[in-house]
């Protein structure tokens, strides 16, 4: 990103409730807060480190501790299980190490997300078009 305008555009486009980055020196965290009555958006560019919390993200589905191979995103985006003419994967599809596992859309770019490992698909942890956040677990392969 070169400027805080590419942020706030990506902001928007995504329809976040919170966003930070880091690089460097550079701390960017934007807050969205949407009163009930006007729809007000708040943001706030202060220079704020955010310390990681242990929650489950809204649109993760919920799931019981699967022992395996845990496949996270690699970025910011909207989750696309269907790839090609190929139906979303489902638990017990087998996978190859290499083989598209789904895409994600960010900015209108659509970036594979491929399996690192050989095996079976133990749990699919999102659901078609929601929005997932970086690092966050969309399939365990066992």
């Amino acid at each position: 990103m070169n400027s805080l305008q590419d942020y706030k555009e990506l902001f928007s486009q995504l329809n976040l409730t919170e966003l930070s980055v880091e690089e460097g020196d550079f701390k960017l965290f934007i807050k969205r807060e949407v009163s009930a009555q006007a729809n007000q958006v708040i943001a706030d560019t202060a220079n704020v480190v955010i310390p990681p919390v242990e929650k489950k993200a809204e649109n993760e589905a919920p799931i019981k501790k699967v022992e395996g191979t845990e496949v996270k995103a690699p970025l910011l985006g909207i989750f696309y299980g269907t790839v090609g003419d190929r139906p979303a994967l489902k638990v017990g599809d087998n996978v190859k190490s290499g083989d598209v596992l789904c895409t994600i859309e960010a900015m209108k770019m659509m970036n594979e997300v491929k399996s690192p490992v050989d095996g079976v698909i133990k749990a699919v942890c999102v659901t078609e078009g929601t929005l997932v956040e970086y690092n966050q677990t969309l399939f365990v392969i066992g």
